[in-house]
């Protein structure tokens, strides 16, 4: 979902292979810091599975924003505080749903079904990378394909 979103912002160019390898490198990090930050908060910290899951996705969405504006990109800052934060609030929005499969997954097979949480926490990462994926394919980008070819008809 964020690649599509980069895209469509103009942030990305995936004909180069390089910026795709390093999207995915700080994609990997960004699934990582979700990974870490649950272990620590659900298990030496001792909050709850879900309470560990939406921190969780709150930092790796955090780190993730921040390294595709700052760092992956060399996007430059915002222009003002508004824009700044408006671009923060799209970005946690377009990825919330993410976020609710995240704690849906966990929910259902920690809390309900008492299996094994880091085992778990792998899939539901899995998940939400496959389900982030077909979102831009099919949905986000698919609309500003439709868009720009309805430009081009029009002129």
């Amino acid at each position: 979902m964020i690649r599509y979103i980069l895209l469509s912002l103009g942030y990305l160019d995936m004909k180069r292979p390089h910026d795709f390898i390093i999207y995915c490198i700080f994609g990997a990090m960004a699934t990582a810091v979700n990974m870490l930050s649950y272990e620590v908060l659900y298990r030496m910290i001792g909050l709850t599975n879900v309470v560990s899951v939406a921190l969780s996705w709150f930092l790796a969405v955090t780190f993730a924003f921040f390294t595709n504006k700052y760092i992956v990109f060399s996007v430059k800052g915002a222009r003002n505080r508004h824009s700044f934060l408006a671009e923060l609030g799209y970005f946690y929005a377009c990825r919330a749903l993410s976020g609710v499969l995240d704690i849906a997954i966990m929910f259902v097979a920690v809390d309900i079904m008492a299996w094994n949480h880091t085992l778990w926490k792998f899939i539901a990462n899995l998940a939400v990378g496959i389900c982030n994926y077909l979102a831009g394919r099919f949905f986000i980008f698919a609309k500003k394909k439709a868009q720009s070819m309805d430009n081009d008809a029009s002129t």
